[in-house]
């Protein structure tokens, strides 16, 4: 049965991955947890943030064990820089449900909770202030490749910026 559900969410994952990201409010799953990069993180208010990546997560997505130490690889490049990297981590939504919300709300990301809430194994990148998707990072990508889609997403909500 195990083996079944994680074929089953592996075939919706690259479903996902498959379709194009929608152009704007789209919305995506649970979140559980906010992911600082760096103590800058911290002092940098969310209007403020260029960027917001998104990342749709659960223990059980064979999808996301692929991505996540992506992820991770590229996060040191960007510690220095204006992105915000929110988990919204679905391996205990059915407890966790009203704080995955709370944090939606919080980082401005009610509409892109609503959308995609449950849906996992893959990053969306947000301009915070228009909720706009600009990209859409999946376990197809490597670490230059999720490193230069956050370094275009950067340079299209602010052009010139490094």
């Amino acid at each position: 049965m195990r083996l079944f559900v994680g074929l089953l969410v592996l075939g919706i994952a690259v479903a996902v991955t498959m379709t194009q990201a929608p152009a704007s409010k789209a919305a995506t799953g649970v979140v559980t947890e906010t992911v600082a990069t760096s103590p800058v993180d911290d002092a940098i208010p969310v209007v403020d943030q260029p960027v917001t990546a998104v990342m749709f997560y659960s223990n059980w997505c064979a999808a996301c064990q692929i991505l996540d130490p992506k992820i991770e690889a590229a996060k040191p490049q960007f510690a220095e820089r204006p992105v915000d990297f929110v988990k919204f981590n679905f391996s205990y939504a059915l407890v966790q449900g009203a704080k995955l919300q709370a944090l939606a709300d919080e980082k401005n990301l009610s509409h892109l909770y609503a959308a995609n809430k449950g849906k996992t194994g893959f990053m969306l990148l947000v301009d915070p202030a228009t909720e706009q998707i600009m990209d859409i990072i999946t376990l197809r990508d490597g670490v230059d490749d999720i490193v230069q889609k956050l370094d275009a997403s950067l340079q299209r909500v602010h052009p010139g910026a490094s």
